[in-house]
């Protein structure tokens, strides 16, 4: 009777940690996809702000400016900075890029028929 109630106990409180991991769990994934998007976003607009800005310093009545120079350099420096720390954590969001196993198996297999057609069996003198 004893073992009953403790194997009941132990049930009992395995459901409940595992219901509060997968409550965690799905917290913890919702916020993570939510940094994701917001990193990927950012690194779009400094990305279009930096072409933006190549742009101006480019035209003719801004070319050698010092101060633009060193913003064009300065935003260099923050793309950097944000890809190697953040590149990671803004692709978690995007779909991964999955090789069709179907395809592989019939080029193997078109491999396979074309060595076939080469291959004329082993020569036996019955000399």
């Amino acid at each position: 009777m004893t073992i009953e109630i403790w194997l009941g106990i132990a049930l009992t409180l395995s459901l409940l940690v595992n219901g509060v991991l997968i409550w965690f769990s799905r917290e913890q994934s919702q916020r993570l996809s939510y940094v994701s998007q917001n990193v990927g976003d950012l690194l779009e607009l400094i990305s279009n702000y930096q072409e933006h800005l190549k742009k101006v310093y480019s035209l003719e009545m801004f070319y050698g400016d010092e101060t633009l120079k060193f913003l064009m350099e300065h935003t260099n420096a923050l793309v950097t900075v944000i890809e190697q720390g953040y590149g990671d954590i803004a692709g978690i969001t995007e779909p991964l890029e999955v090789e069709d196993i179907e395809e592989e198996d019939e080029k193997t297999d078109e491999i396979q028929e074309r060595k076939d057609v080469f291959y004329g069996g082993t020569r036996t003198s019955n000399s």
